[in-house]
């Protein structure tokens, strides 16, 4: 669906309005109800997965240090204290002692301790717990020792550039006090603490009620500053249309990811604010490059010059702009924007309709009097999976299916569930498919998305099983380079070579509307942590509603 040209405009307004949103004019306190189409599980750092519960941990559990608004995780230097006062590096790089508040309590009153972060690294990389954060961090920590009660030192295995991000980011102290007798066994994540957390962050656990309402208060007495909130609650709605409605009728302040057509609706409220966050996904279409699970190459994809010559048949630029109007950018590779290491400078294959008419020619796909191309009798075509939960997947592989006919190419669609979806990509039997990856500020991602390592393991990552050692190569050094001036030569030249050799077709990356109710006074919104602003976050003067009433005390 294309939006009306006004709607353009007023994204514009509405981004250089989040700015004015983040003054607060004095009006502190009160409840925001954010609506999610997804519970939590859980509420115990090393077991988070989804977005939803770790939206909510982060609130309940401080980390030691947090990335700053660059983004950049190489180094320290852009990092922000949190429970760490301060913290010194070990000449030699393979330490770092952190000075932890003495002021940080946990929400039972008990001081953080270094012990707890010494407790929780061995909760975090025991095999027996699986934690999704456990791998990362048992490849970069030895171990943790303590100096005092306020100090504690991580011993690393090796030197790298991300080191600190690794630790920071994986690493949520937990109290010892309360979860040293614990099993350490599966049954942790579903315990009594996993569900009523005692956390050190701003705000403290008040009430889950599955598939219904999670509900934090703030921390009066919180080291670093009590929250201008009273209260957040996280509203269950497994229907996104109800969701959008809520948030239209004022029953929800705050709602995640808006689509195109609830853009448009929403600049007929006035209550309604849509904020544009940089996108941290991209899309695209993943070629399989073998036949089917076999080492042959694919009939038609294991030739680069047909991948290159379908890329240049599609006018992205005309499609993503059919799909998404303002709301998405045509993809520039196996990156985001957002991400440091984002280069822009690559030469992308252009589109030219009448070039790829002219290399498909050369291949022996010749046009008919129909303008569809065949080779020896046999029809230039091809099948795509489409995931059945995404509409913006849908509604781009119908553009482009329409693109290819426009080339000549007969493109069938396949829209599967997730699990029949899943299944065929571990199977390999497929000819391509409408993929997309959520990205973080880190670009190590990269080695498990489209490595030959990635593509030889199975499952969802690299399943047209890319292969290209120079890629390896770059991608193996842009990731050990210590710092970003050394990283960028190599990304530029990994980036180079997987787009020249057009395992996918590089689509759209969206770019994640936020929706809220102007009573509302966010600020500022992280690029791709948005809930970790909430601390910050207050209701206008005269917004208040009947629910804004301050939470009973602890």
């Amino acid at each position: 669906m294309r939006l009306p040209a006004k709607i353009s405009i007023a994204l514009v307004l509405f981004i250089a309005a989040a700015g004015c949103a983040g003054r607060d004019s004095g009006g502190g306190g009160g409840t925001v109800v954010i609506a999610t189409a997804s519970d939590a599980e859980t509420f115990l750092p090393p077991f988070v997965s989804t977005t939803q519960a770790q939206a909510v941990t982060d609130n309940l559990f401080d980390r030691l240090a947090d990335i700053g608004p660059s983004l950049n995780t190489v180094g320290d230097a852009d990092f922000q204290p949190r429970l760490a006062a301060r913290w010194e590096w070990s000449k030699d790089s393979l330490n770092v002692t952190f000075h932890l508040d003495p002021r940080a309590t946990w929400h039972d009153g008990k001081p953080v301790r270094a012990g707890d972060v010494r407790f929780a690294l061995s909760i975090f990389v025991d095999p027996a717990l699986n934690s999704p954060s456990g791998g990362d961090l048992r490849s970069a920590i030895d171990s943790v020792s303590v100096g005092d009660s306020v100090t504690c030192t991580v011993w690393l295995k090796q030197r790298g550039p991300e080191q600190f991000y690794t630790v920071t980011k994986g690493l949520s102290p937990l109290p010892e006090h309360l979860m040293k007798d614990m099993p350490r066994d599966s049954t942790m994540r579903a315990s009594a603490f996993a569900h009523a957390p005692v956390g050190s962050g701003p705000f403290r656990f008040v009430k889950w009620v599955p598939r219904q309402r999670t509900e934090i208060a703030a921390v009066d007495g919180f080291y670093r500053g009590r929250p201008k909130l009273d209260r957040v609650i996280w509203t269950f709605v497994p229907e996104v249309a109800t969701a959008v409605q809520q948030l239209f009728a004022g029953d929800a302040d705050f709602l995640e990811i808006l689509s195109p057509g609830d853009v448009a609706e929403a600049a007929k409220h006035s209550q309604v604010r849509v904020t544009l966050l940089p996108a941290f996904s991209y899309n695209f279409l993943d070629l399989n490059l073998h036949d089917g699970a076999t080492e042959r190459p694919h009939p038609l994809f294991g030739d680069r010059a047909m991948r290159r010559a379908l890329t240049m048949a599609i006018d992205r630029e005309a499609m993503v702009k059919s799909a998404f109007d303002s709301l998405a950018t045509v993809g520039l590779g196996p990156f985001v924007r957002a991400q440091w290491s984002s280069d822009t400078t690559i030469t992308r294959i252009a589109f030219d309709r009448a070039a790829a008419g002219h290399t498909l020619d050369s291949l022996g796909w010749r046009a008919s009097a129909d303008g569809m191309r065949s080779r020896n009798g046999k029809p230039l075509a091809f099948s795509i999976l489409v995931p059945s939960s995404s509409k913006n997947r849908v509604r781009v592989a119908t553009l482009l299916q329409e693109q290819l006919r426009l080339a000549g190419v007969k493109v069938e669609l396949q829209t599967l569930d997730f699990p029949a979806l899943v299944a065929a990509l571990n199977k390999r039997s497929f000819d391509a498919f409408m993929g997309g990856f959520n990205t973080t500020p880190s670009p190590s991602a990269l080695r498990q998305t489209w490595s030959t390592a990635a593509g030889a393991k199975g499952g969802p990552f690299n399943p047209g099983r890319y292969a290209n050692p120079v890629f390896d190569a770059e991608t193996d050094s842009a990731l050990a380079a210590v710092s970003v001036a050394a990283a960028r030569p190599h990304f530029h030249a990994a980036y180079e070579q997987i787009i020249n050799d057009a395992p996918a077709i590089w689509l759209y990356d969206y770019r994640s509307p936020t929706g809220s109710h102007t009573r509302l006074v966010t600020g500022p919104l992280n690029t791709n942590t948005w809930w970790m602003t909430i601390p910050n976050w207050s209701i206008a003067p005269g917004g208040r509603l009947p629910r804004d009433a301050a939470p009973a005390k602890p």
